[in-house]
């Protein structure tokens, strides 16, 4: 006894190979052959079964008729039924109480305590009763035609199957509502992305005041005028993404178009947030939220336009010739024999202050007593930016900034050059027999520290002529990046930065007037 054919309880005679003689209790609804699925479970079940000489194995099987619900459930796995047979009571009776002889009361018949009916469910065949009507009829399961009838074990392995496949099926859908879920998600932020409103161009474009303070541009239609001109030559750019993306692809030396997936902004707009960062000096951080994109694309984009567009707008910082000099020349310059070809000028731009000493002393201004880039910006009389020098260390002198440029080159004999007191360059300009006109300096005589009549008039008319060169910085100036402090890891794009600021002052509206 307790093979995988009979059941292993004793005095329980029910045996698969014989359902005809199945002894079916009434709380089971199909019998059925349980093993124990766990193996440590065995020594339970073997003091459970209490069969002399007998130990549960992974083949032994004990009915339904000796599990509570008529079959292992979670709460209840072990047989605890009719397990010293079925002409035998469940539980020993306890002895009678001895009662005392007055004591005539009659003793109550204990209730009986009937365990309650559990369906499991198992979809029945109705070929298999006799009488359908009786099933639709009673509901009384108890009392069904096919209750005490053998069912088919093909039938049995049958409905298992059908149960595995729907269990499968089950979890698969599971799995399905839960990526189902995720993708609703993804979805949701990609509409949350697409219809939030990004700053462009457009938003401003009915406004010549926005346009003028958010890129300097006197007006939106000099604006798209500025792109049109550089849009062919943005076709094959690629975007700088360190040292090694400096190296030209393979499609910029073919002049084709850039492969892979567009920009998440159209040029129109990278155009818009460089001049932006030019125009307010806003935070990378700050340009991503406005523009919906990352601080990196910010980044990117930065490095990478400023470069180009230097490289483009550097013809809009002409040298002119005499001839063009002349087409517009105000009446303050007339009193001077000879062209006034060039106003000169240096500007400091405030920056970080560098880690190590000699760094520091070589970009000290002891003018502005504070780290500072310095540059040369020289105009035409009419005050047009007509040259702009790279940026140095604030430690250089205005002379010394002078012989790094070649600034002085470009002056022809005859040429009159204007600067302030501090430009001490006559012997530099000798050679090239070029005049230098520049306010008188503060005599230290005893006898007196004033100027004369003829001194202060020259000072004054210097000054008058002169001061427009400042007004030029001062456009210059409007341009925030240009105040400073410049983070010391951006001081490789403020040349670019400069030459590009420089070209949209002379898109401005006339600096001086023809008659002052």
């Amino acid at each position: 006894m307790g093979g995988g054919d009979h059941c292993a309880v004793l005095g329980c005679n029910n045996d698969r190979r014989y359902p005809e003689r199945y002894v079916i209790k009434e709380h089971v609804n199909t019998l059925r052959f349980h093993s124990c699925r766990d193996k440590k479970y065995f020594p339970l079940w073997t003091r459970l079964i209490q069969r002399m000489d007998f130990k549960v194995k992974a083949s032994t099987t004990v009915c339904s008729n000796h599990f509570k619900y008529g079959q292992p459930y979670p709460d209840d796995l072990h047989p605890s039924l009719f397990l010293r047979g079925y002409n035998l009571p469940e539980t020993p009776k306890r002895a009678p109480v001895k009662r005392r002889a007055l004591d005539v009361t009659t003793p109550q018949p204990k209730k009986i305590r009937t365990l309650p009916y559990r369906s499991i469910g198992i979809q029945v065949n109705p070929d298999d009763i006799d009488d359908v009507k009786a099933l639709e009829n009673d509901h009384n399961y108890a009392n069904l035609p096919f209750r005490n009838r053998p069912v088919s074990p093909v039938y049995v392995a049958h409905l298992e199957e059908e149960l595995a496949k729907l269990t499968d099926n089950c979890g698969e859908l599971k799995q399905n509502l839960l990526e189902s879920k995720s993708n609703i998600d993804k979805l949701k932020l990609e509409a949350q992305a697409k219809t939030k409103q990004r700053f462009s161009i457009r938003d401003i474009c009915h406004s010549n005041e926005l346009i003028k303070l958010y890129t300097g541009l006197p007006s939106y239609q000099l604006f798209e005028w500025l792109f049109e001109e550089i849009k062919p030559h943005t076709k094959n750019m690629h975007y700088y993404k360190g040292k090694t993306s400096a190296e030209d692809k393979a499609y910029q030396l073919k002049n084709n178009d850039k492969p892979g997936r567009k920009r998440s902004q159209a040029l129109e707009d990278e155009l818009f947030m460089t001049l932006m960062k030019l125009r307010l000096n806003l935070r990378e951080d700050d340009l991503a939220f406005r523009f919906g994109v990352s601080q990196s694309t910010v980044s990117q984009v930065i490095s990478t336009w400023l470069p180009f567009l230097d490289r483009e707008l550097k013809a809009f910082i002409d040298w002119p010739t005499e001839e063009d000099i002349y087409k517009y020349y105000p009446q303050c310059f007339h009193k001077y024999k000879g062209t006034v070809r060039c106003i000169i000028d240096c500007t400091e731009i405030q920056i970080e202050r560098p880690s190590l000493a000699a760094s520091n002393s070589q970009v000290y201004s002891q003018y502005k007593s504070r780290p500072t880039l310095k540059c040369l910006v020289g105009i035409t009389p009419g005050g047009t930016i007509s040259f702009i020098s790279k940026p140095t260390g604030g430690n250089t002198s205005d002379k010394k900034i002078v012989k790094m440029t070649n600034i002085i080159d470009h002056l022809e004999p005859n040429d009159i050059l204007m600067a302030d007191r501090g430009f001490n360059i006559q012997e530099l300009l000798l050679h090239k027999q070029v005049k230098l006109v520049i306010p008188p300096f503060m005599r230290t005589t005893t006898s007196t520290s004033q100027f004369t009549e003829s001194e202060d008039t020259k000072t004054k008319t210097v000054a008058n002529a002169r001061i427009h060169v400042e007004r030029a910085i001062g456009r210059l100036k409007e341009f925030s990046i240009l105040q400073g402090p410049i983070p010391l890891t951006m001081i490789d794009l403020m040349e670019s930065a400069l030459v590009v600021c420089a070209a949209i002052v002379n898109l401005q509206p006339v600096l001086v007037p023809l008659t002052s």
